[in-house]
């Protein structure tokens, strides 16, 4: 099956409509989100209820998801992103509101495991290190893991592919398939991948960042898609919310 990945989407309806449509066009036959649907962003009902419309999605929430729905204290959260917390929970309707109390930050399915963060603590933990998969690798079944939360693209990897060694390929990706490995029988060897953010880069880069997985071929890919950051910054502003958050999309930060 082709899967089109995409996580931390953030109410960035400009950027999750041309990661959609650019993931279908490729012919994508199922979906993967690795949760924060909302936040920081202007259109939350709309992104909710673009992502509730796909068909045969593995999706899970985020932080910021919790949050919004009051089942994460935010108190923790920088000033910009509180305020965003606050101002989306005010404006989202009562069936998305439902629909992300209904979402758990991890799910393991037959073919692959999602987690926000990490396994080890979804809502919480970036994984960022060679040392963090290390450590996270025995609590996961069902490989690949599909994460993100650090909004940015990155692959791990054991560098003896079953799992048991000390070294891990650690880089990010750009778009370049990668060719995931395998142990003996053709199971997926340990293997995380972060399809980067939809809605707010952070890698320098402000296009929309999404995946491509071929389940059959044993293989991701990562795509930059350009999108109209103006016209969500004008949202941005209108709905008056930080100016940081609108100004920090021209740059990928």
């Amino acid at each position: 099956m082709i899967y089109g990945v995409f996580s931390d989407v953030h109410s960035n309806y400009e950027a999750l409509s041309v990661v959609l449509s650019y993931l279908e066009d490729l012919g994508v036959n199922g979906w993967i989100c690795c949760g924060d649907l909302v936040g920081y962003g202007p259109d939350p009902d709309a992104c909710l209820d673009r992502i509730r419309a796909l068909k045969n999605l593995s999706i899970i929430c985020g932080n910021h998801d919790l949050a919004v729905i009051d089942r994460l204290d935010h108190k923790w959260f920088n000033q910009y992103a509180r305020a965003a917390v606050v101002w989306t929970s005010s404006h989202l309707s009562g069936s998305n509101r439902a629909y992300l109390e209904n979402l758990t930050a991890r799910l393991e399915t037959p073919d692959f495991t999602l987690a926000h963060g990490t396994p080890r603590n979804p809502l919480e933990e970036y994984l960022m290190s060679p040392l963090q998969f290390r450590d996270n690798v025995p609590l996961v079944n069902r490989w690949p893991l599909f994460v993100g939360h650090s909004h940015m693209p990155l692959l791990f990897r054991c560098v003896d592919g079953d799992g048991d060694g000390d070294k891990v390929d650690f880089r990010f990706m750009d778009d370049k398939e990668e060719i995931l490995p395998r142990i003996c029988g053709g199971v997926m060897a340990p293997v995380a991948l972060n399809p980067g953010s939809v809605g707010q880069p952070r890698d320098q880069d402000n296009r929309a960042s999404c995946g491509l997985y071929d389940s059959g071929e044993g293989t991701f890919r990562i795509f930059r898609v350009p999108y109209d950051v103006g016209k969500v910054q004008g949202k941005i502003r209108a709905a008056g919310l930080p100016e940081y958050l609108a100004l920090r999309l021209s740059y990928g930060l």
